[in-house]
């Protein structure tokens, strides 16, 4: 007996993936970026608010676009 079901597998986004690997060179970016912002001028509220944002930015990014990587075949 053979299976002959043609079901496609979902299609990977190339958008997605993009974006997902530009948030995560952010992410990585903003870590390496810590020590140049532990120079003297500025608050460390400032540069910590700075450091939050960023990677919290990347996290989000990092979500929406691996939820959003497959694309369901019509």
């Amino acid at each position: 007996m053979t299976d002959t079901t043609t079901e496609q597998p979902p299609v990977l986004r190339t958008r997605s993936v993009v974006g997902l690997a530009v948030c995560v060179v952010t992410a990585l970016v903003g870590i390496f970026l810590i020590p140049t912002l532990q120079e003297p001028g500025g608050g460390l509220n400032v540069r910590f608010w700075t450091m939050a944002a960023l990677e919290l930015l990347a996290m989000g990014g990092v979500v929406y676009f691996v939820l959003n990587l497959h694309e369901e075949p019509n």
